[in-house]
């Protein structure tokens, strides 16, 4: 299995007294929870069996969509496909075609885990200015 790569998601911004932000999140590998692991989350297993498409709004929003995201036709693919992109999951668009059309309410839930997970897995890296960087 290839080992996940860190990648800086933010530029480094200069914060207050002079120490600089960097946020880093964990991508790359294969999805953290299966297809069919439902349970391993029970919050999003109730709400992804019971209303996916409340959930299905709930991840629109993570990506910046409308709430009307999920009416449209395709859109759970969309979704399922950015959210692998964005975070170099491996995987084929067949694999997502597949699981959303076959098994759409897992793939919500799957969608939401992973969401879950990798937001989890944000780090902020805060470093003091050096020398060179005090102006007298």
């Amino acid at each position: 299995s290839r080992a996940a790569a860190q990648v800086v998601v933010k530029q480094p911004v200069q914060g207050v007294g002079g120490r600089t932000t960097l946020t880093i999140v964990q991508s790359g590998g294969d999805w953290s929870t299966g297809l069919f692991s439902i349970c391993s989350d029970r919050r999003i297993c109730f709400c992804g069996l019971l209303c996916p498409l409340c959930l299905e709004c709930h991840i629109a929003r993570h990506h910046g969509e409308c709430l009307c995201w999920p009416l449209l036709p395709g859109s759970t693919f969309a979704l399922r496909v950015g959210t692998r992109e964005r975070y170099k999951i491996r995987g084929t668009m067949c694999e997502d075609w597949l699981a959303v059309h076959c098994c759409w309410p897992f793939a919500i839930c799957q969608l939401a885990r992973e969401l879950k997970q990798r937001a989890s897995q944000l780090y902020e890296v805060y470093a003091a200015p050096s020398t060179q960087d005090i102006f007298i």
